[in-house]
């Protein structure tokens, strides 16, 4: 198939869901489990007894998006065969957030590598997402045993990043585990109710700390949340790069093009997306089947579409392939994750398909020369 072991941009191994996952509890593990399912767009909620798709959301209060707003009265817990379960009024409710087959909400390292090694793959970036944990600890020890086949990514508590605490462990996780990259997301923020946001000068010294470690950060932003619309998250990252210049960025799950498309399918950029394609040091994840294919069928001709304008937009050099495995698998395999561009997108040259599935990722990775 290729010359060069393939880089994922995006994937996840966890612990079943159902610990604590890092975390000092199975509660505040739950808490970042449940407000992620409250916000949660992809998949839709169903009553249990009919599997009905439900439009009521009664995980978290509408009007308050702290840890006050969060419902105590529903009995959110983990399920089996990738559900995430509560109930309200007498009925059950639950959300198919990953694929069936993974019955105990559980996804090791070597089932993985198993599935790399089906697919393709080379190597795989672990993403941090709070959903499955806390998890550096847990990524150090894949990467220790497979040497090669993981990259692991640091995280934090994005609302208190600034505190000593905070910073200290960001260090533990680079210096001592082995970290070389930070997934930081803006979802992170109930934990303060969005009073305080990752642009504010309170943020500096944690931004000084990302840069001194020379580590790139993968930023999760949403298309719109008590934050603003993504055209408000593009400004205040915009206002983070002028300060602190010298740290490189991923856009997770990519620009969000599907948002931007006129009647007849052509992006027209907003300008504070576009601009920070084109000024700064930030790649977009291309990641369309975890967003797009459970509402169209392979090989997600629409998709191929949208990622030909992010090419001709912003060239090869700034794309970066990712699959979302093991969650894609709700929706396609992990070669069909794969193979939607690679066999599809044949405008790509020789040099485009190294660039977008290998070594971009891998030159975000590096630290640059002379940096931490």
């Amino acid at each position: 198939m290729t010359d060069f072991a393939i880089v994922d941009g995006h994937g996840h191994i966890f612990p079943p869901l159902a610990g604590p996952s890092g975390f000092p509890s199975v509660e505040r593990h739950l808490l970042h489990l449940q407000r992620a399912m409250h916000v949660h767009g992809n998949q839709p909620y169903r009553r249990l007894r009919d599997h009905a798709v439900v439009a009521q959301r009664d995980l978290w209060a509408g009007d308050d998006p702290s840890e006050a707003g969060r419902a105590t009265d529903v009995g959110f817990r983990v399920g089996r065969f990738g559900r995430l379960e509560w109930e309200k009024g007498g009925e059950d409710y639950y959300v198919q957030f990953l694929p069936p087959h993974l019955h105990d909400l559980h996804a090791p390292p070597d089932a993985m590598i198993a599935e790399m090694d089906y697919a393709g793959i080379g190597t795989m970036v672990l993403q941090n997402d709070h959903i499955y944990g806390n998890l550096a600890e847990y990524f150090a020890d894949a990467v220790r045993r497979w040497p090669g086949r993981y990259i692991g990514l640091a995280q934090v508590d994005e609302a208190v990043a600034f505190r000593d605490e905070e910073l200290e462990a960001l260090e533990h996780q680079v210096r001592r585990l082995g970290m070389q990259g930070l997934y930081f997301t803006m979802t992170g923020f109930f934990r303060n109710g969005y009073r305080t946001l990752c642009d504010a000068p309170v943020f500096d010294p944690f931004w000084r700390t990302v840069a001194r470690l020379a580590l790139p950060v993968f930023w999760v932003h949403s298309a719109t949340s008590p934050a603003g619309d993504y055209r408000d998250e593009m400004g205040r990252l915009r206002r983070i790069m002028d300060r602190h210049p010298g740290i490189r960025h991923v856009l997770v799950h990519g620009v969000p093009t599907g948002l931007y498309a006129d009647e007849t399918d052509r992006i027209l950029w907003p300008e504070e997306v576009a601009d920070v394609l084109d000024r700064y040091p930030v790649w977009t994840e291309v990641l369309y089947p975890i967003a797009w294919a459970g509402r169209t069928s392979y090989p997600y001709v629409r998709a191929q579409q949208h990622f030909r304008q992010l090419y001709d937009r912003f060239g090869s050099g700034k794309l970066i392939w990712g699959s979302d495995m093991p969650n894609v698998g709700r929706y396609c395999t992990y070669r069909q994750a794969l193979t939607y561009l690679w066999d599809h997108a044949e405008f790509l040259t020789a040099e485009d398909r190294r660039r977008i599935f290998r070594e971009n990722t891998l030159s975000v990775l590096a630290p640059p020369r002379g940096g931490g």
